[in-house]
């Protein structure tokens, strides 16, 4: 029996790889995670981009989120009670009418398997204006398609990819989400985001979930557990944050943004940028 998904929504998510959003964060919730967001930009202006990777492992408010019950829930009806967080990736745009994400598929340099869940959590407010996350239903199920790293600093993405092949853009679907509101998507499927041209920011949270019997990909990666049981030791364990952005996390966020970012740029031209475990500067 499901928890709080409908039989047609997870039919829904499973045959065209999207699911419309879902409130699972109260406005109380919203507003505190959000300032927490914001003191930590306040305190910590040149480490910000740390945030767009695994900062479950560099804050204690972040790692709630990711074992927010009403979130959690959500995804149990998609991938079973056994769950690990991959990562939970901010992915803010300021309303500079710059930052954007092109069109791309996530499991084209992030092929878990047999499923990775992201769900786009709002913290804000985030209408197309806000540049919303737009989908293309159904191209979860072919293969990856051909995509050009460009390492573009106005991209959101890790490596400034784009998919360089052609598909049919008409059927975009445009998910527009309400503060408090998940908005879930299979990572192979298509899609992007365009710039913010609204007045207030867009504040996405990328709640990243799978199941503990994932495959190993090319490098061993990690995962914490945040619901169920783990009988399988596919990845590696990630620790518990205790204080915001100490040294023993930021040490423990260096160790595992290493072994993300192998598989992350397994096969790009590019070098791993600092949120990955590099030396470089980028998106």
């Amino acid at each position: 029996m499901p928890k709080v998904l409908t039989k047609p929504q997870i039919e829904h998510f499973h045959s065209q790889g999207f699911l419309s959003p879902i409130p699972v964060l109260s406005a109380e919730e919203v507003a505190r995670y959000r300032g927490c967001l914001e003191d930590f930009e306040r305190k910590y202006p040149n480490d910000t981009k740390k945030l767009k990777s695994k900062s479950h492992l560099l804050c204690p408010w972040v790692e709630e989120i990711a074992r927010n019950s009403n979130v959690l829930d959500v995804y149990e009806d998609l991938i079973g009670p056994n769950i690990l967080c991959y990562s939970m990736a901010f992915r803010v745009k300021d309303p500079d009418g710059k930052t954007f994400a092109g069109w791309h598929q996530d499991g084209a340099s992030n092929p878990i398997k047999p499923i990775l869940v992201i769900g786009a959590l709002a913290l804000a407010d985030c209408t197309l204006a806000h540049g919303c996350l737009k989908v293309i239903p159904g191209s979860h199920k072919t293969e990856a398609l051909p995509h050009i790293d460009t390492g573009d600093p106005d991209s959101i993405l890790s490596r400034g990819q784009y998919i360089s092949a052609g598909f049919d853009e008409s059927t975009a679907v445009n998910i527009e989400l309400k503060a408090g509101e998940i908005g879930l998507f299979n990572a192979g499927i298509i899609h992007s985001s365009p710039v913010n041209t609204a007045k207030d920011r867009r504040i996405i949270l990328l709640v990243e979930m799978i199941p503990t019997h994932t495959e190993v990909r090319a490098h061993r990666d990690s995962g914490m557990l945040v619901r169920g049981v783990d009988e399988f030791n596919n990845v590696d364990v990630d620790p518990s944050p205790k204080v915001e952005f100490g040294t023993e996390e930021r040490a423990a966020w260096r160790n595992t943004t290493r072994k993300t970012g192998k598989n992350v740029f397994e096969g790009s031209p590019l070098a791993p940028t600092e949120v990955y475990g590099g030396e470089q500067t980028g998106p």
